[in-house]
Formats: structure tokens, sequence, C-alpha cells
């Protein structure tokens, strides 16, 4: 009896540990954390995000303006166009991804926000989270978000 608790055990745990969610996230260095960020709309993506990443760098003291963008994939990544929208009060912009998949509910699959400095246009954060297969991708979407916008801090 023992020993089939324990392959029990043993089976669970090498199953839900493939499952576990990811987060990666590069925090700002120094002094370059911004106080004034513009957020690049991503049209296709759920319209809540922008008020998650308004929320989470108010947190943060920083002031938020949304400005037009075009998101196209290119060579599996994403290349963005402003769309000619003035820039020229910000310190850096953030530009965000997320998908959401169907399993029973609608949950937030992936996510991931980058934050490139205004005037060189090189990244100086960015965050991102991949849910694993386990009952742990039921999360808040909006408190995710706040989560990796908290993280680059």
């Amino acid at each position: 009896m023992k020993a089939l608790k324990l392959t029990i055990t043993a089976a669970a745990i090498v199953t839900l540990a493939g499952c576990a969610a990811k987060q990666d996230i590069t925090r700002f260095e120094g002094n370059s954390a911004p106080k004034i960020v513009c957020i690049a709309e991503h049209k296709e993506v759920r319209e809540g995000v922008i008020t998650a990443l308004q929320t989470g760098f108010a947190k943060h003291n920083v002031q938020t303006r949304v400005i037009p963008a075009n998101y196209v994939v290119k060579h599996q990544e994403y290349q963005t166009d402003l769309l000619g929208a003035d820039t020229t009060d910000c310190q850096a912009i953030a530009y965000y991804v997320a998908n959401w998949r169907w399993d029973l509910a609608l949950y937030m699959a992936y996510a991931n926000i980058w934050v490139n400095d205004a005037k060189t246009n090189e990244k100086i954060a960015q965050a991102s989270y991949r849910t694993g297969g386990g009952l742990d991708k039921f999360i808040d979407a909006k408190e995710k978000i706040i989560e990796l916008v908290d993280g680059m801090y």
C-alpha cells in the first residue's frame, strides 16, 4: 500500500512539474526607470491590458499616455510602427503582447511587456509570462500584468 501511494505521489509530482508557469523579468537598471511612459496601443490585444499597464506604472508614480501603434510579426518577432505618434514628452515607450486561450474558461496564456528608451530605442526593461498546462493557468490577467510591471521596478 505504501508503495502504491509513493508511486502515485511521484507520478503527480512529475506530471505537475512540467505544468508550472514561467516568468522572466529584466529590471530597469540604476536611474533608467522612466517617469513618463507612452504605451504603444496594440489593438489586437484585449482592451483591459492597457488599463492594467496604466495601473502598474501608476503604482510607481509613472505618468502614462497611450499612443497609436501598429504591431506586425516579422521573422517570428514583433516589429512596431508608432504611426507618426508624438513621443516628444515620452522618456520611454512600453510595448505589449498578450494571448488568450480557451480551456473550460478563457485564460491569458502569454504576456510580454518590453520598454524601450524613447531616444535610443534600446530595450531598458522587459517582463514576460507563459502559463504552464496546469490549473495555475486560471489567473487574474489584470493582476498578472500589474505584477509584471512591478517586477521591472
